[in-house]
C-alpha cells in the first residue's frame, strides 16, 4: 500500500509520511473534499508543534523541490521543507534549552549571592578592616579592632545586619551612648575607624591595592560619612617644665628596665610609645635610630630618623631583644598600656593628674619655648609633616637640628634651677 493509500485508508486523521533524520516527522491528511494536505510535526518543550507545508500536487515533477504553479509541492519537495523545518525547530530549540540553562544559572548564582552576602555584616567588615591594618603594619591596628568590637558588643544588632544595608541612624544611637556616659575620646575613634573601614570597602572596585574580598561588601555609600565627626581634642594639659624634671627625677630613681624606658620616653623626644616600642634592633645605630611612622594615609609607613644621645644610648643597651628591641616572652614587643601602667605607678600622686600622653605635648611646649621651630619640632616627634613637599622632596632629615633641641631637652631636664627662666639655645 502506498503512502497515499494508507492517508486516505484514513480520512481526517494525521498519518505519518516519514520520520525525519533531522527530528520530528512528515505527516498528511486527506480533508472532506479529497484534498491532501502536508505536515511537519514536532514536539517543542513539551508540547505538540505542527506546520502546514502545503496541499500534495500530485501533477508536480515528482523530484522538484519547489512549490508547483498551484502552490502544491512533490512528496519530494515536501520531505525538503519538513527537514528545514527541522533544522530551524532544531535550533530554536537549542536556544531555548541554553536560554533555559542561562536562566537556571543565574538564579543559582543569585541565591549563592542572597546566601552569601548575609555574611557580608559590619562585624565581618570590621574585622576584615583590622586584619588589612595589620597586613599593611598599621601600628593602630590593634587599636582599631578592639575599639570597634568593644563597640559592636555593645551594639549587638548593628553587627549582625548586612553592612551594604546600615545607614548613620544604624550608628547614632551607639555613639550618643558613649557621648551621654561621658566617653570623651571614644565616640571620635569609633567614627573615625568605622569610617575608614567603609571607605575601603567603597574604593575596592577601583583601587587594585584593595583585596578583591573587601568588593564583596558591594557598599556603595559610606554611612559614617553623614555623622559629624568629633571635633579632635588638643592636649591642653602638658606637663610643665618642672612636673618634667619630677618625671625625670623619679625615673632615674626608678630601677631596671622600667626607669630605663620612662628615661628614653623622654631624651627621644616624646615619641609615640606604639612606634618607639616596635624599634627593631636592625634600626638601631651607634647615633640614631629609626622608627617606622604608620600613622595616616601612607601606604608604606614613613622612617624616622631620631637621635641618640649618649645617655639614651646607654639606656638602650639595658634591652637585648633581637627582633625587637624592647621585647618579652622572646619576639613580642611590650604594649604600650603596659609602658603607661608603669610610669603611672612609679609617678603616683607627685604629679597631679599625670597621664603618659602629657609627656609628649610637654616635650613639645618646652622646646617651643626655647626657640625650636615648628619644622624642627614636627621632624623631631614626627607629626605636621602632611604637605607634598616633606612628604616626596625633602630628603634632609634634619638630624644636626633634631640632635640639638635633644640637647636642650636634656640640659632642661638636668638643670636644678626651678624657674621659669628656660635655657638658651645650644651653641651650635
Amino acid at each position: 500500500m502506498s503512502w497515499m493509500d494508507n492517508v486516505r485508508a484514513k480520512p481526517g486523521a494525521f498519518v505519518t509520511v516519514e520520520k525525519l533524520a533531522q527530528g520530528g516527522t512528515l505527516q498528511a491528511r486527506v480533508d472532506r473534499a479529497g484534498a491532501c494536505t502536508l505536515y511537519y510535526r514536532a514536539k517543542r518543550d513539551g508540547q505538540e508543534v505542527r506546520e502546514r507545508i502545503g496541499l500534495f500536487d500530485a501533477t508536480h515533477p515528482p523530484r522538484s523541490l519547489d512549490a508547483s504553479a498551484k502552490g502544491g509541492y512533490s512528496l519530494a519537495g515536501a520531505q525538503a521543507k519538513a527537514v528545514q523545518l527541522a533544522v530551524e525547530h532544531r535550533t530554536i530549540a537549542g536556544g531555548l534549552a541554553a536560554r533555559k540553562r542561562e536562566q537556571t544559572a543565574q538564579r543559582k548564582h543569585a541565591d549563592a549571592e542572597r546566601v552569601a552576602i548575609q555574611d557580608m555584616t559590619v562585624q565581618a567588615l570590621f574585622d576584615d578592616y583590622a586584619a588589612l591594618q595589620a597586613q599593611r603594619g598599621k601600628l593602630d591596628h590593634q587599636d582599631a579592632k578592639t575599639t570597634l568590637r568593644r563597640f559592636i558588643t555593645a551594639n549587638p544588632d548593628l553587627g549582625s545586619k548586612v553592612a551594604s544595608l546600615a545607614t548613620a541612624q544604624d550608628f547614632v544611637p551607639g555613639l550618643r551612648a558613649l557621648h551621654e556616659a561621658g566617653k570623651v575620646r571614644e565616640p571620635g575613634k569609633v567614627r573615625s575607624y568605622a569610617h575608614a573601614a567603609y571607605q575601603v570597602a567603597l574604593f575596592a572596585a577601583t583601587d587594585p591595592a584593595i583585596p578583591g574580598r573587601f568588593e564583596h561588601y558591594r557598599i556603595g555609600i559610606n554611612p559614617l560619612t553623614a555623622i559629624r565627626a568629633t571635633p579632635a581634642r588638643a592636649d591642653k594639659r602638658p606637663l610643665t617644665v618642672d612636673e618634667m624634671r619630677t618625671y625625670w627625677r623619679i625615673a632615674q630613681e626608678t630601677p631596671g628596665h622600667r626607669g630605663a624606658l620612662m628615661r628614653l620616653h623622654l631624651l627621644l623626644g616624646g615619641q609615640r610609645s606604639a612606634q618607639l616600642l616596635r624599634l627593631r634592633r636592625d634600626d638601631v645605630r651607634e647615633d640614631h635610630i629609626v622608627l617606622d611612622d604608620g600613622k595616616g594615609r601612607r601606604p608604606e609607613p614613613r622612617r624616622h630618623v631620631v637621635p641618640l644621645l649618649p645617655t639614651a644610648a646607654a639606656d638602650l643597651g639595658l634591652f637585648g631583644g633581637t627582633g625587637f628591641v624592647f621585647a618579652v616572652d622572646g619576639d613580642t614587643p611590650i604594649r604600650p598600656e603596659t609602658v603607661h601602667d608603669w610610669e603611672a605607678d612609679a609617678v603616683g600622686e607627685r604629679i597631679k593628674d599625670f597621664q603618659p600622653k602629657r609627656l609628649r605635648s610637654g616635650v613639645e611646649t618646652a622646646l617651643s619655648a626655647m626657640g625650636v621651630s615648628s619644622k624642627v619640632r614636627g621632624h623631631l616627634q614626627s607629626h605636621g609633616l602632611g604637605g607634598v613637599q616633606d612628604r616626596h622632596y625633602d630628603a634632609h632629615e634634619y638630624f644636626e637640628e633634631k640632635l640639638s633641641a635633644l640637647h636642650m631637652l636634656f640640659d632642661l631636664l638636668s638643670s636644678e634651677v626651678r624657674t621659669n627662666v628656660l635655657p638658651l639655645r645650644r651653641a651650635g
